[in-house]
């Protein structure tokens, strides 16, 4: 399902200047996917040459969570986008690239999800069961 990201600073593309990005985790392959891996890699590669540690664990690895939604911009926009084009976002866009690939990796919709009925508020407050304490 196509979303999209607001950017705080617009990105010229194209010749084209961007002040929305759509993405679409729906039309990730495998070989995107594979993408966004390799280049969390090369950056873990980096940053342990650097002697900064890195997250091999794919649920807390940032650069894999930021490439994977850059990789989700491009699958939506492939005639128009490439991952070098999304590697120049920078500043807060690039945390919101990112809480979207965390998001698709955790399993949860960047869409605000209704409570489900065993989360809404009851209006019925139970009784207590515990005995009252004597003074």
């Amino acid at each position: 399902m196509r979303q999209k990201i607001e950017l705080r600073q617009p990105i010229m593309i194209n010749g084209k200047n961007y002040k929305e990005l759509e993405y679409d985790f729906e039309e990730l392959t495998c070989e995107d996917y594979t993408t966004a891996a390799t280049y969390a890699d090369a950056n873990a590669l980096r940053a342990s040459r650097s002697g900064k540690p890195s997250a091999p664990i794919m649920e807390q690895n940032i650069s894999f969570h930021m490439y994977l939604g850059m990789t989700a911009v491009v699958a939506a926009n492939r005639e128009l986008i490439d991952i070098a084009d999304m590697e120049r976002i920078k500043g807060y866009d690039l945390v919101e690239i990112t809480q979207v690939g965390r998001n698709f990796i955790a399993g949860r919709s960047a869409e605000p999800s209704s409570p489900s009925s065993s989360e809404e508020r009851s209006e019925v407050t139970p009784e207590s069961t515990i005995p009252a304490l004597k003074k």
